[in-house]
């Protein structure tokens, strides 16, 4: 389990397909076309789409640049084929980030945003501040 006061604290919007993913180990890689200006690791709080709240958390302990990456192997680790990788990074040499998925935790109860002071969910992350766990 991971210390909250030693890593920065990110939340991520994601679907619910992909939340899942990560809980069976499947999906170890988050990719995204912008990256958090925090030192490495950090934690992920999974805020799932749609309402629902926040499930769980992930610690992140590499941000990888996807064109060092193998395409295959980015792939597989993100659980994108071909074709929503494409349309996901797209050709316009933009840099993509693969954030690393590890010590997933599902929360027995999806918690508010606003219980963290939150009053809307994140187009795709945003930093947050907690206080107390």
């Amino acid at each position: 389990m991971m210390e909250v006061a030693q890593v920065k604290t990110i939340l991520l919007s994601l679907h619910k397909k992909w939340w899942e993913k990560m809980l069976t180990g499947e999906k170890v890689l988050e990719m995204r076309k912008t990256t958090p200006a925090t030192e490495e690791p950090c934690r992920v709080l999974v805020y799932i789409t749609g309402g629902v709240g926040i499930a769980g958390h992930f610690l992140c302990e590499k941000r990888i640049k996807i064109r060092e990456m193998q395409e295959e192997e980015q792939r597989k680790r993100s659980c994108l084929t071909k074709k929503q990788m494409k349309e996901y990074t797209g050709d316009g040499g933009k840099t993509v980030w693969g954030w690393t998925v590890s010590e997933v935790e599902e929360y027995k109860e999806p918690i508010p945003l606003d219980k963290l002071g939150i009053k809307r969910a994140p187009q795709s992350w945003q930093y947050v501040k907690i206080t107390e766990e």
